[in-house]
């Protein structure tokens, strides 16, 4: 089930990525934009209902929005075709 977001919800998430990416060193700052939006998903919030909202936060989320909305395109039927799951299963 996917959560559509108000205006202030999305506010609000983002001024809570806000508070985390001052902290976060600048070599980081993709890695903590991806695993957030990647942690929107997990709890069910509409990505991408609010791709554009959310991409025209930073350049970093702007980004993060672009890998994760193109990894859940893939399908699950279609892994099988990905070479990375070739070598998870030669290992």
């Amino acid at each position: 089930m996917v959560m559509s977001l108000s205006d202030g919800d999305l506010e609000f998430i983002l001024q809570l990525y806000d508070v985390g990416f001052g902290v976060i060193p600048d070599k980081s700052k993709f890695e903590y934009a991806e695993n957030f939006v990647y942690k929107l998903v997990d709890y069910g919030f509409d990505v991408k209902g609010n791709a554009k909202e959310i991409s025209d936060h930073d350049e970093y989320l702007d980004k993060a929005v672009e890998v994760v909305l193109e990894d859940d395109d893939m399908d699950p039927e279609d892994e099988w075709l990905d070479p990375e799951f070739d070598d998870e299963w030669d290992d």
